[in-house]
């Protein structure tokens, strides 16, 4: 039956231990284990002893790299689970690593959805439906999902959502559907709901500048004219040129100006 012959403080980590048995280097132990088995020099440890340490010690290394990595963050079971298997650590600890860590309330998937919802109402530009997304993805159950989506869509501020449709209609130029249209892909892209985004975009002043307009439509005009050129000719040229514009949202008297004035008529 071996024997404790030493047990030492490691250099490195004074709440860890180098259990020594008949002599030779056995296993690293952590305060934890040693005093829930008692262990001491000159005891005698049966075979069936080393293997129920050796298991409440890979369990407690465990619970340290779970400390550890919530330590930086709030995670969610998932995120613990995958990385505890990642790190190699057995299936039945990992359930008593989890067990602790809801129990000592490391885990808690509400403090969770709040947190994340704070954040990204006042950090992100983001709408509920990419909130929702990220509570799925780090395994957040149904129910606390649909409890936070509501609540984070009654504390995300309507203005702000004005405030991001305006920004993204800064960025798009051309005729006013068209904007209008942009706006409202990027809003539904962002995770709002198309009642909402088209709610923000009836605040918008979609005016734009004449002459703006209508330098877009003749460099538009020209770029299309030119590429349907290479299919098309005569007659058919200037109809599929006036309908690739129209795709684009301009009009089609201010088109029919455009080509009579650029020496293009559908006539």
């Amino acid at each position: 039956m071996p024997k404790i012959t030493k047990i030492e403080v490691q250099k490195n980590n004074k709440e860890r231990f180098n259990l020594f048995l008949d002599g030779a280097f056995e296993m690293g132990i952590d305060i934890n284990t040693l005093v829930k088995f008692n262990l001491k020099k000159g005891q005698m440890v049966e075979p069936s002893d080393m293997e129920k340490i050796q298991k409440y010690e890979h369990y407690r290394l465990g619970i340290n790299m779970a400390i550890q990595y919530l330590s930086y963050k709030k995670r969610t079971e998932k995120e613990v689970r995958q990385h505890l298997q990642k790190n190699e650590i057995s299936a039945s600890a990992i359930q008593q690593v989890i067990d602790y860590c809801y129990k000592e309330a490391y885990i808690n998937h509400e403090d969770y959805a709040e947190s994340l919802k704070n954040t990204m109402i006042h950090t992100t530009d983001k709408g509920p439906e990419i909130y929702k997304q990220k509570l799925y993805q780090v395994g957040i159950e149904p129910k606390i999902i649909n409890t936070y989506v509501q609540i984070y869509e009654e504390e995300q501020p309507f203005e702000a959502v004005i405030n991001v449709a305006n920004k993204i209609m800064r960025t798009k130029k051309g005729p006013e559907i068209k904007v209008r249209q942009k706006v409202l892909q990027n809003l539904i892209q962002k995770g709002y709901s198309m009642d909402i985004a088209q709610q923000a975009i009836s605040e918008l002043d979609f005016e734009q500048d004449e002459a703006l307009l209508e330098d877009l439509l003749q460099k538009d005009l020209e770029k299309i004219y030119t590429k349907q050129q290479r299919k098309y000719d005569g007659q058919q040229l200037v109809m599929k040129t006036i309908e690739s514009l129209m795709r684009k949202g301009y009009k089609y008297d201010k088109i029919k100006a455009k080509l009579e004035e650029s020496g293009i008529s559908d006539e």
